[in-house]
């Protein structure tokens, strides 16, 4: 518990996506747990909200932001909302400004925060070891506390000298299921010799234009040569209705089911999935789902992306495991007969989906037990207790 603090500790956050807003109002409530007069602010999402934060900017659904063309369309409208986050910045002068993920505008945030000695605490970090190792610079310069998600990075940051926790991954603290798959296949209205595919094309509006179509046409194919194919699409709640009813219309002949709620019991009943590169691909492996994994952006991102990226892979499954586990389809490659194609490769060659779900079962064990939110929230009371006894590290 914080301790000798007679006014309210506040915290200014700052996450820019979906998974972000997920996994920081786990923070929250692990937060208010152990600080009682805790005040929370700044821009997140509406689970964010929903954990007690006074949301200032829905950064989650009002602004996701994709590569290069996206963020030089949105350039205006990011340029506005920065300044007003420096603005907070300066006039509530917070105990600490607490960023997850979303670095190309956290980074640019941390150097302001530093200018103002507004302490900077660094949840989900950059990854610089894919791509912009330049950024490790900017980190120590301007970080005070780093806590990572992935085992081998904790080692990366300290060599750089930043103080880095690694506090496991937060998607072992997400909510398990709670049907079973007969019962989700009846809440669908599927028989049981369904065979059912997930289709995973993202949270953010942009991934939507690049994802679902290939992916509809991709399970069309996959619908003739497999009649017992059914799939199913998790809406995410950054993503509403209008924008994906319009797109399946042209679908109809598919059996199709948009899920809103229960995406757990979803996603353990899948028999297979075609996802697009992110933490989703995380969830599923968690889950043991075998997929098929792609990514489409801008030309002119893609270009260069190819000039920058250092990782062999771009799925975080493949990452995480160091060899190639699950097939990837990036840019062109990620065409309807090419994501058919592989899909239908593996679900008519039970072996390899065997030894792909063997190979996926070995990911949950690499990174130790559930608990990411409460050991994180942990490390943050002991920073602040530490600040307070050098008579608080903003003065």
């Amino acid at each position: 518990m914080i301790t000798s603090h007679n006014k309210p500790i506040r915290l200014m956050f700052v996450a820019g996506e979906n998974s972000a807003d997920q996994h920081a109002s786990r923070l929250i409530l692990e937060l208010k747990k152990q600080i009682a007069n805790l005040q929370c602010f700044g821009y997140g999402g509406s689970q964010m909200a929903a954990a007690g934060m006074r949301l200032d900017f829905n950064l989650a659904e009002g602004l996701p932001i994709i590569g290069i063309t996206q963020a030089i369309k949105h350039y205006p409208e990011l340029k506005r909302l920065f300044n007003r986050a420096r603005r907070m910045l300066a006039h509530e002068r917070p105990d600490a400004l607490v960023l997850v993920d979303y670095p190309g505008f956290n980074l640019r945030l941390a150097r302001e925060a530093t200018k103002l000695h507004i302490p900077v605490i660094y949840y989900i970090a950059p990854q610089v070891w894919a791509w912009h190792s330049s950024r490790i610079k900017i980190l120590a310069k301007t970080v005070s506390m780093l806590l990572v998600i992935f085992p081998f990075e904790e080692t990366l940051f300290r060599q750089a000298g930043i103080e880095t926790y690694y506090v496991g991954h937060p998607l072992l603290d997400a909510p398990l299921a709670s049907r079973s798959r007969q019962e989700v296949l009846d809440f669908l209205g599927l028989p049981v010799e369904t065979t059912l595919i997930g289709l995973i094309p993202g949270s953010r509006r942009s991934e939507l234009k690049y994802h679902l179509r290939p992916m509809l046409e991709a399970a069309r194919r996959v619908a003739r040569e497999i009649p017992q194919a059914a799939f199913v699409l998790p809406q995410a709640h950054t993503i509403t209705s209008d924008l994906l009813r319009p797109e399946l219309e042209a679908y109809r002949d598919l059996r199709i089911r948009i899920v809103e709620d229960d995406h757990a019991s979803v996603r353990t009943a899948l028999d297979f999935a075609i996802c697009k590169s992110g933490t989703s691909t995380l969830e599923l492996a968690l889950a043991g789902v075998p997929m098929v994994v792609i990514y489409r952006v801008s030309t002119p991102t893609y270009l260069i992306a190819r000039a920058v990226v250092r990782t062999q892979w771009i799925s975080l499954v493949n990452i995480v495991m160091g060899r190639a586990v699950v097939p990837e389809l990036l840019q062109d490659a990620a065409a309807p007969d090419r994501i058919a194609e592989e899909t239908l490769k593996l679900l008519r060659t039970p072996t390899a989906l065997a030894e792909m779900r063997t190979e996926l079962s070995r990911i949950k064990g690499m990174f130790g037990p559930p608990g990411c939110a409460k050991r994180a929230a942990e490390r943050i009371v002991a920073f602040l207790n530490n600040c307070g006894e050098q008579q608080r590290c903003s003065s």
